[in-house]
């Protein structure tokens, strides 16, 4: 990761900027790619609020697309399987932090209700704040070489207020260092090179599901 980090802190600005048009297209109607299925507890909108986050993100990364003004390399990226084990994971974590010890997790906490906005609206937010204010969430969150990830929540009310409070912790897999990255988005099943048997959709590669 400490490889990655150096790499990525060099930003290029590139001419050939996509128009907004080109920019829907690129991302395309992207679906949710779960594994273990039967594994999973979480509410199914907040999954696909984790899901989309994370993974639009990835596509934006891949094609050069600005990030909060941030322009990034083109690169290969893989997409994160949304995988239910890892969400048992995370839901442990999120009830008693420090308990997941051999996966990389970020964390946030806020107020939802009211004037605070809807459940889903505070989640997005609170995605979107993470990956602005911590850098090194925002590195694991667009990591090329990661393929899975999960997220797990509380919900309680906030005594002595209107509103209620929700805890998210998300996970990702550990991969390798990665020294080097490819400076293109997949288009093609064969682009995708650092993972056996793997396909390209919505110009992220995905590795095989254990058990689809």
């Amino acid at each position: 990761m400490k490889a990655f980090l150096v790499l990525l802190a060099t930003m290029a600005i590139y001419l050939d900027i996509l128009y907004a048009e080109d920019v829907e297209e690129f991302l395309g109607d992207r679906k949710i790619v779960m594994d273990r299925p039967r594994a999973c507890n979480s509410v199914v909108n907040l999954r696909l609020i984790y899901d989309k986050f994370h993974n639009t993100l990835r596509q934006k990364v891949a094609g050069g697309i600005p990030v909060n003004g941030q322009y990034f390399q083109k690169r290969l990226m893989y997409g994160l399987i949304y995988d239910c084990l890892l969400e048992r994971e995370a839901e442990k974590e999120v009830r008693k932090p420090g308990t997941v010890k051999n996966y990389p997790v970020f964390r946030f906490s806020k107020l939802y209700g009211g004037d605070k906005g809807t459940l889903s609206k505070v989640v997005e937010e609170g995605l979107k704040e993470l990956a602005q204010n911590d850098k090194r969430a925002l590195f694991q969150m667009i990591y090329p070489k990661a393929t899975r990830f999960a997220c797990g929540r509380t919900v309680r009310r906030e005594r002595g207020t209107e509103y209620g409070r929700i805890d998210v912790a998300c996970i990702y897999d550990k991969k390798a260092e990665l020294t080097a990255f490819r400076g293109e988005a997949c288009n093609k099943d064969a682009d995708c090179t650092y993972y056996p048997n793997s396909k390209c959709q919505y110009h992220l590669c995905y590795v095989p599901l254990l058990k689809p």
